[in-house]
Protein backbone atom coordinates (compact mmCIF):
# COMPACT_ATOMS: atom_id res chain seq x y z
CA UNK A 1 0.00 0.00 0.00
CA UNK A 2 2.88 2.66 0.64
CA UNK A 3 4.40 1.91 -2.24
CA UNK A 4 0.82 2.85 -4.22
CA UNK A 5 1.13 6.13 -2.02
CA UNK A 6 4.99 6.59 -2.74
CA UNK A 7 4.08 6.10 -6.59
CA UNK A 8 0.94 8.22 -6.33
CA UNK A 9 2.66 10.97 -4.93
CA UNK A 10 5.53 10.81 -7.46
CA UNK A 11 2.88 11.20 -10.24
CA UNK A 12 1.34 14.27 -8.43
CA UNK A 13 4.58 15.96 -7.24
CA UNK A 14 5.62 15.71 -11.80
CA UNK A 15 2.14 16.91 -12.43
CA UNK A 16 2.44 20.42 -10.52
CA UNK A 17 5.56 21.63 -12.15
CA UNK A 18 3.49 24.52 -13.34
CA UNK A 19 4.15 27.91 -12.04
CA UNK A 20 1.56 27.70 -9.35
CA UNK A 21 -1.38 30.25 -9.03
CA UNK A 22 -0.50 30.79 -5.12
CA UNK A 23 2.08 30.27 -2.63
CA UNK A 24 -0.22 28.99 -0.17
CA UNK A 25 -0.41 25.45 0.05
CA UNK A 26 -4.40 25.62 1.72
CA UNK A 27 -5.41 27.33 -1.64
CA UNK A 28 -6.72 24.66 -3.96
CA UNK A 29 -5.64 26.79 -6.80
CA UNK A 30 -2.09 26.13 -6.04
CA UNK A 31 -0.93 23.52 -8.19
CA UNK A 32 0.42 21.54 -5.13
CA UNK A 33 -2.36 21.44 -2.96
CA UNK A 34 -3.00 17.89 -4.01
CA UNK A 35 0.01 16.56 -3.48
CA UNK A 36 0.32 18.26 -0.02
CA UNK A 37 -2.99 16.83 1.10
CA UNK A 38 -1.88 13.35 0.18
CA UNK A 39 1.77 13.71 1.77
CA UNK A 40 -0.11 14.60 5.26
CA UNK A 41 -2.18 11.49 4.78
CA UNK A 42 0.45 9.35 3.90
CA UNK A 43 2.62 10.74 7.48
CA UNK A 44 -0.11 10.43 9.38
CA UNK A 45 -0.20 13.92 10.33
CA UNK A 46 -2.58 15.05 12.66
CA UNK A 47 -2.22 18.98 12.68
CA UNK A 48 -4.56 21.40 12.06
CA UNK A 49 -2.77 22.91 8.99
CA UNK A 50 -5.44 24.50 6.38
CA UNK A 51 -8.26 24.57 9.08
CA UNK A 52 -8.78 20.43 9.10
CA UNK A 53 -7.30 17.18 9.98
CA UNK A 54 -7.13 14.56 7.46
CA UNK A 55 -6.08 11.79 9.91
CA UNK A 56 -9.04 12.52 12.28
CA UNK A 57 -10.22 10.39 15.46
CA UNK A 58 -7.31 7.88 15.54
CA UNK A 59 -7.32 4.96 17.84
CA UNK A 60 -6.28 5.53 21.59
CA UNK A 61 -3.27 3.14 21.32
CA UNK A 62 -1.77 4.98 18.27
CA UNK A 63 -1.46 8.15 19.81
CA UNK A 64 1.69 9.58 21.20
CA UNK A 65 1.46 10.41 24.92
CA UNK A 66 1.51 13.74 24.70
CA UNK A 67 -1.58 13.96 22.23
CA UNK A 68 -3.85 11.64 24.71
CA UNK A 69 -4.43 14.58 27.00
CA UNK A 70 -6.02 16.64 24.09
CA UNK A 71 -9.72 17.39 24.57
CA UNK A 72 -10.35 15.84 20.90
CA UNK A 73 -8.50 12.86 21.47
CA UNK A 74 -10.89 12.05 24.80
CA UNK A 75 -13.43 9.56 23.02
CA UNK A 76 -10.92 7.79 21.84
CA UNK A 77 -8.89 7.09 25.53
CA UNK A 78 -12.81 6.82 26.99
CA UNK A 79 -13.19 3.93 24.04
CA UNK A 80 -10.13 2.36 24.41
CA UNK A 81 -10.32 2.23 29.00
CA UNK A 82 -13.96 0.86 28.55
CA UNK A 83 -12.73 -1.81 26.59
CA UNK A 84 -10.19 -3.09 28.55
CA UNK A 85 -12.77 -2.45 31.89
CA UNK A 86 -15.16 -5.22 29.88
CA UNK A 87 -12.68 -7.88 29.64
CA UNK A 88 -12.08 -8.19 33.58
CA UNK A 89 -10.22 -9.94 36.39
CA UNK A 90 -9.00 -13.49 35.85
CA UNK A 91 -6.69 -14.87 38.52
CA UNK A 92 -7.47 -13.50 42.10
CA UNK A 93 -4.44 -10.73 43.02
CA UNK A 94 -1.32 -11.28 44.35
CA UNK A 95 1.83 -9.51 46.28
CA UNK A 96 4.77 -10.29 44.42
CA UNK A 97 8.62 -9.97 45.41
CA UNK A 98 9.93 -9.19 41.67
CA UNK A 99 13.71 -8.86 43.02
CA UNK A 100 15.62 -10.11 45.80
CA UNK A 101 17.43 -7.77 47.16
CA UNK A 102 16.68 -5.03 50.04
CA UNK A 103 16.17 -1.54 49.18
CA UNK A 104 18.04 -0.43 52.00
CA UNK A 105 21.43 -2.51 50.39
CA UNK A 106 20.50 -0.95 46.82
CA UNK A 107 20.87 2.65 47.49
CA UNK A 108 22.85 2.65 50.45
CA UNK A 109 20.56 5.21 52.53
CA UNK A 110 17.99 5.39 55.53
CA UNK A 111 14.47 4.89 54.86
CA UNK A 112 12.33 6.79 53.90
CA UNK A 113 13.19 5.83 49.91
CA UNK A 114 10.81 6.86 47.71
CA UNK A 115 7.57 8.44 47.20
CA UNK A 116 6.15 8.45 43.54
CA UNK A 117 6.46 6.25 40.25
CA UNK A 118 6.07 7.29 36.63
CA UNK A 119 5.96 5.57 33.42
CA UNK A 120 8.67 6.39 30.77
CA UNK A 121 8.79 6.51 26.88
CA UNK A 122 11.46 4.20 27.11
CA UNK A 123 9.39 1.90 28.67
CA UNK A 124 10.99 1.76 32.06
CA UNK A 125 9.88 3.10 35.46
CA UNK A 126 11.38 5.42 37.46
CA UNK A 127 10.97 5.20 41.20
CA UNK A 128 10.96 8.98 42.64
CA UNK A 129 13.20 9.69 45.70
CA UNK A 130 12.21 10.68 48.93
CA UNK A 131 15.54 10.29 51.33
CA UNK A 132 17.12 8.14 48.97
CA UNK A 133 20.05 9.89 46.85
CA UNK A 134 19.45 7.41 44.21
CA UNK A 135 16.48 7.84 41.40
CA UNK A 136 15.44 3.73 41.16
CA UNK A 137 14.95 2.31 37.31
CA UNK A 138 13.07 -0.58 36.95
CA UNK A 139 12.84 -2.81 33.63
CA UNK A 140 9.38 -4.47 33.85
CA UNK A 141 9.75 -6.55 31.43
CA UNK A 142 12.92 -7.96 32.60
CA UNK A 143 12.43 -6.87 35.99
CA UNK A 144 16.39 -5.59 36.38
CA UNK A 145 17.00 -2.53 38.06
CA UNK A 146 19.39 0.78 38.04
CA UNK A 147 20.41 3.28 40.45
CA UNK A 148 21.36 6.44 38.86
CA UNK A 149 21.14 10.52 39.85
CA UNK A 150 22.59 12.17 43.19
CA UNK A 151 20.78 13.85 45.51
CA UNK A 152 21.01 15.05 49.34
CA UNK A 153 19.18 12.63 51.49
CA UNK A 154 16.14 15.02 52.45
CA UNK A 155 13.25 15.52 51.03
CA UNK A 156 13.95 17.75 48.65
CA UNK A 157 11.04 17.14 45.98
CA UNK A 158 7.72 14.88 46.32
CA UNK A 159 6.81 13.45 43.18
CA UNK A 160 6.59 14.86 39.72
CA UNK A 161 5.36 13.90 36.07
CA UNK A 162 5.87 13.15 32.76
CA UNK A 163 6.71 15.95 30.64
CA UNK A 164 6.85 16.11 26.34
CA UNK A 165 9.98 14.17 25.22
CA UNK A 166 10.73 11.57 27.72
CA UNK A 167 11.68 14.24 30.29
CA UNK A 168 10.37 13.84 33.80
CA UNK A 169 9.34 17.30 36.13
CA UNK A 170 10.11 17.31 39.92
CA UNK A 171 8.16 18.87 42.26
CA UNK A 172 10.52 20.85 44.95
CA UNK A 173 9.26 20.51 48.47
CA UNK A 174 11.94 21.31 50.90
CA UNK A 175 14.05 22.97 48.19
CA UNK A 176 14.35 26.06 45.92
CA UNK A 177 15.37 24.74 42.81
CA UNK A 178 13.13 22.90 40.29
CA UNK A 179 14.98 19.63 39.14
CA UNK A 180 14.12 17.88 36.06
CA UNK A 181 15.64 14.40 34.90
CA UNK A 182 16.04 13.60 31.15
CA UNK A 183 15.29 9.60 30.86
CA UNK A 184 17.17 9.61 27.01
CA UNK A 185 20.50 10.29 28.61
CA UNK A 186 19.99 9.42 33.04
CA UNK A 187 20.83 13.27 32.61
CA UNK A 188 19.46 15.79 35.91
CA UNK A 189 19.08 19.30 35.28
CA UNK A 190 17.88 22.68 37.39
CA UNK A 191 15.33 24.32 35.76
CA UNK A 192 15.42 27.41 37.62
CA UNK A 193 14.61 28.63 41.64
CA UNK A 194 12.06 30.55 43.32
CA UNK A 195 11.71 31.69 46.49
CA UNK A 196 9.88 29.06 48.10
CA UNK A 197 8.22 27.74 51.14
CA UNK A 198 9.26 24.99 53.22
CA UNK A 199 7.25 22.19 52.01
CA UNK A 200 6.45 23.87 49.33
CA UNK A 201 4.94 21.30 46.18
CA UNK A 202 3.29 18.01 46.42
CA UNK A 203 3.62 16.78 43.01
CA UNK A 204 3.03 17.98 39.39
CA UNK A 205 0.25 17.69 36.36
CA UNK A 206 1.43 17.93 32.46
CA UNK A 207 -1.07 20.21 31.01
CA UNK A 208 -1.82 20.14 27.25
CA UNK A 209 -0.65 23.89 27.20
CA UNK A 210 2.70 22.74 27.30
CA UNK A 211 3.04 23.92 31.08
CA UNK A 212 4.25 21.31 33.85
CA UNK A 213 2.02 22.65 37.04
CA UNK A 214 3.26 22.12 40.60
CA UNK A 215 0.63 21.19 43.31
CA UNK A 216 0.68 23.62 46.31
CA UNK A 217 1.14 21.99 49.93
CA UNK A 218 2.25 24.58 52.06
CA UNK A 219 2.82 26.95 49.32
CA UNK A 220 -0.47 29.52 47.87
CA UNK A 221 0.53 30.56 44.76
CA UNK A 222 0.26 27.67 41.92
CA UNK A 223 3.51 27.92 40.24
CA UNK A 224 4.36 26.31 36.28
CA UNK A 225 7.42 25.13 34.02
CA UNK A 226 6.06 26.46 30.76
CA UNK A 227 8.27 23.86 28.22
CA UNK A 228 8.32 25.80 25.44
CA UNK A 229 9.57 28.88 26.45
CA UNK A 230 11.37 27.61 29.06
CA UNK A 231 10.42 29.28 31.99
CA UNK A 232 8.78 29.39 35.20
CA UNK A 233 5.89 31.16 36.29
CA UNK A 234 3.28 31.76 38.07
CA UNK A 235 -0.80 31.77 38.20
CA UNK A 236 -2.18 35.15 39.34
CA UNK A 237 -4.79 34.02 42.03
CA UNK A 238 -3.83 32.33 44.90
CA UNK A 239 -5.45 28.91 45.98
CA UNK A 240 -5.50 28.06 50.06
CA UNK A 241 -2.39 25.28 49.80
CA UNK A 242 -2.98 21.99 51.52
CA UNK A 243 -3.15 19.54 48.58
CA UNK A 244 -1.85 16.18 48.10
CA UNK A 245 -2.25 15.54 43.90
CA UNK A 246 -4.08 17.10 41.28
CA UNK A 247 -6.17 15.11 38.69
CA UNK A 248 -6.28 16.41 34.50
CA UNK A 249 -9.81 16.33 33.34
CA UNK A 250 -10.52 16.27 29.24
CA UNK A 251 -11.49 19.86 29.57
CA UNK A 252 -7.81 21.41 30.51
CA UNK A 253 -9.07 21.85 34.09
CA UNK A 254 -6.96 20.46 37.01
CA UNK A 255 -8.93 19.25 40.33
CA UNK A 256 -6.72 19.71 43.23
CA UNK A 257 -7.16 17.09 45.85
CA UNK A 258 -7.63 18.68 49.75
CA UNK A 259 -5.29 17.22 52.04
CA UNK A 260 -5.50 19.76 54.71
CA UNK A 261 -7.41 22.01 52.62
CA UNK A 262 -11.05 22.49 53.14
CA UNK A 263 -12.04 23.23 49.40
CA UNK A 264 -11.17 21.50 46.07
CA UNK A 265 -9.45 24.60 44.22
CA UNK A 266 -10.08 24.13 40.29
CA UNK A 267 -7.41 25.73 37.92
CA UNK A 268 -8.76 26.14 33.99
CA UNK A 269 -5.09 25.72 32.04
CA UNK A 270 -6.90 27.55 29.33
CA UNK A 271 -6.61 30.58 30.66
CA UNK A 272 -5.07 30.34 34.29
CA UNK A 273 -8.59 30.99 35.59
CA UNK A 274 -9.11 30.17 39.26
CA UNK A 275 -12.15 28.52 40.38
CA UNK A 276 -13.26 27.39 43.89
CA UNK A 277 -15.71 23.92 44.43
CA UNK A 278 -18.66 24.87 47.05
CA UNK A 279 -18.02 21.09 48.55
CA UNK A 280 -16.46 21.41 51.99
CA UNK A 281 -13.68 18.88 52.74
CA UNK A 282 -12.80 17.87 56.75
CA UNK A 283 -9.40 19.00 56.17
CA UNK A 284 -7.15 17.45 58.86
CA UNK A 285 -5.41 15.06 56.02
CA UNK A 286 -8.18 14.32 54.38
CA UNK A 287 -7.39 12.51 50.90
CA UNK A 288 -4.64 11.89 49.84
CA UNK A 289 -5.17 10.69 45.48
CA UNK A 290 -7.50 11.50 42.89
CA UNK A 291 -8.09 9.07 40.28
CA UNK A 292 -10.11 10.26 36.92
CA UNK A 293 -12.13 7.18 35.14
CA UNK A 294 -13.63 6.94 31.76
CA UNK A 295 -16.97 7.42 32.40
CA UNK A 296 -16.12 11.01 33.88
CA UNK A 297 -15.62 10.93 37.49
CA UNK A 298 -12.55 11.76 39.88
CA UNK A 299 -12.20 9.46 42.51
CA UNK A 300 -10.70 10.56 45.62
CA UNK A 301 -8.77 8.26 47.76
CA UNK A 302 -8.90 8.99 51.73
CA UNK A 303 -5.78 9.41 54.11
CA UNK A 304 -7.29 9.81 56.78
CA UNK A 305 -10.93 10.53 56.29
CA UNK A 306 -13.15 7.51 56.07
CA UNK A 307 -15.02 7.59 52.68
CA UNK A 308 -14.32 7.63 49.52
CA UNK A 309 -15.81 10.28 46.93
CA UNK A 310 -16.24 10.81 43.40
CA UNK A 311 -16.72 14.06 41.88
CA UNK A 312 -19.24 13.62 38.86
CA UNK A 313 -18.02 16.13 36.40
CA UNK A 314 -20.99 16.49 34.00
CA UNK A 315 -23.15 17.59 37.39
CA UNK A 316 -20.22 18.31 39.38
CA UNK A 317 -21.79 16.56 42.46
CA UNK A 318 -19.76 15.00 45.30
CA UNK A 319 -21.05 12.20 45.68
CA UNK A 320 -20.24 9.35 48.56
CA UNK A 321 -18.77 5.94 46.87
CA UNK A 322 -17.75 3.57 49.67
CA UNK A 323 -16.56 3.73 53.59
CA UNK A 324 -13.06 2.20 54.02
CA UNK A 325 -13.18 -1.37 56.40
CA UNK A 326 -11.48 -0.30 59.92
CA UNK A 327 -10.38 3.25 59.26
CA UNK A 328 -7.22 4.46 60.65
CA UNK A 329 -5.04 7.54 59.95
CA UNK A 330 -2.29 7.80 57.35
CA UNK A 331 -3.84 5.04 55.45
CA UNK A 332 -2.83 5.25 51.83
CA UNK A 333 -0.63 7.18 49.64
CA UNK A 334 -1.15 7.02 46.26
CA UNK A 335 -3.74 4.90 44.08
CA UNK A 336 -3.25 3.42 40.46
CA UNK A 337 -6.09 2.44 38.08
CA UNK A 338 -5.90 -0.93 36.61
CA UNK A 339 -6.95 -2.31 33.18
CA UNK A 340 -9.62 -4.55 34.91
CA UNK A 341 -11.52 -0.87 35.91
CA UNK A 342 -9.97 -1.32 39.57
CA UNK A 343 -8.58 1.25 42.01
CA UNK A 344 -5.68 -0.35 43.98
CA UNK A 345 -4.77 2.05 46.91
CA UNK A 346 -1.48 2.02 48.11
CA UNK A 347 -1.42 1.41 51.52
CA UNK A 348 1.20 3.23 53.73
CA UNK A 349 -0.22 2.83 57.20
CA UNK A 350 -3.02 0.95 56.64
CA UNK A 351 -2.54 -2.83 57.10
CA UNK A 352 -3.65 -4.80 54.29
CA UNK A 353 -3.72 -3.86 50.17
CA UNK A 354 -7.48 -3.33 48.80
CA UNK A 355 -9.16 -2.80 46.07
CA UNK A 356 -12.26 -0.23 44.82
CA UNK A 357 -14.21 -1.02 41.59
CA UNK A 358 -15.49 1.44 39.69
CA UNK A 359 -17.96 -0.74 38.21
CA UNK A 360 -20.00 -1.08 41.29
CA UNK A 361 -17.74 0.41 43.96
CA UNK A 362 -17.33 -3.08 45.38
CA UNK A 363 -14.36 -2.58 48.13
CA UNK A 364 -12.24 -5.58 48.32
CA UNK A 365 -9.79 -6.49 51.14
CA UNK A 366 -6.88 -8.44 49.28
CA UNK A 367 -3.94 -9.31 51.34
CA UNK A 368 -1.69 -8.14 54.56
CA UNK A 369 0.80 -5.50 53.66
CA UNK A 370 4.17 -6.66 55.04
CA UNK A 371 6.22 -4.62 57.03
CA UNK A 372 7.06 -0.92 56.21
CA UNK A 373 4.84 1.62 54.22
CA UNK A 374 5.00 2.30 49.90
CA UNK A 375 3.60 5.60 48.38
CA UNK A 376 2.80 5.50 44.74
CA UNK A 377 3.23 3.36 42.17
CA UNK A 378 3.02 2.98 38.10
CA UNK A 379 1.21 0.65 35.77
CA UNK A 380 3.75 -1.63 34.24
CA UNK A 381 2.62 -3.40 30.86
CA UNK A 382 1.12 -6.57 31.85
CA UNK A 383 -1.34 -5.05 34.56
CA UNK A 384 0.82 -5.09 36.91
CA UNK A 385 1.21 -2.10 39.75
CA UNK A 386 5.35 -1.28 40.77
CA UNK A 387 5.03 -0.02 44.12
CA UNK A 388 7.19 2.44 45.40
CA UNK A 389 8.90 1.82 48.16
CA UNK A 390 8.46 4.49 51.60
CA UNK A 391 9.83 2.38 54.39
CA UNK A 392 9.55 -1.03 53.83
CA UNK A 393 12.66 -2.86 52.54
CA UNK A 394 11.70 -5.18 49.39
CA UNK A 395 10.97 -5.07 45.64
CA UNK A 396 7.05 -5.60 45.29
CA UNK A 397 4.48 -5.66 42.70
CA UNK A 398 0.49 -5.90 42.80
CA UNK A 399 -0.44 -8.51 40.09
CA UNK A 400 -3.63 -7.18 39.47
CA UNK A 401 -5.32 -10.34 37.44
CA UNK A 402 -6.58 -7.84 35.15
CA UNK A 403 -7.16 -10.16 31.60
CA UNK A 404 -7.34 -6.68 29.78
CA UNK A 405 -3.83 -4.72 29.22
CA UNK A 406 -3.33 -0.47 28.69
CA UNK A 407 -1.22 0.17 25.87
CA UNK A 408 2.12 2.53 26.33
CA UNK A 409 -0.37 5.45 25.34
CA UNK A 410 -2.23 5.20 28.05
CA UNK A 411 -0.04 4.38 30.79
CA UNK A 412 2.04 7.34 30.33
CA UNK A 413 -0.79 9.64 29.26
CA UNK A 414 -0.86 13.08 31.14
CA UNK A 415 -4.29 11.85 32.77
CA UNK A 416 -2.87 9.03 34.98
CA UNK A 417 1.00 9.19 34.69
CA UNK A 418 1.47 11.53 37.65
CA UNK A 419 1.78 12.25 41.13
Amino acid sequence: MYHFFISLLAFVFFISCSTPKSENLCDTENSKFISNLLFRFFIKDKSDQCGYKVNSNPPACELNYEETHLDVNWPAIQKEMESQFLLGSGASESLIQYRPESIGAVISSSFPAFQGALNAPNGNIYIVPYYSPKILEVNPISKSYSIMGSFSESVERIGGALGPAGILYFAPHLVADFYAFNTNNNSISILGNESLATAAYNGAIYAPNGKIYYVPSSETIIRYYDTNTKTIGQVTTPTSGGFSTGVLTPQGKIYFIPLTSTRMYILDTKDDSVTIHPYVYPGGSAYISGVLTPNGRIYMIPHSATQVLYLDLSSNEIVLAGNIPSPGSSMFNGAVIAPNGKIYPIPENYPNFISFDTKDHTISTLFPKPTGSYRGGALGPEGEIYLAPHTTDRFDLIQTGSLGRFCQSLRLSPYWNKL
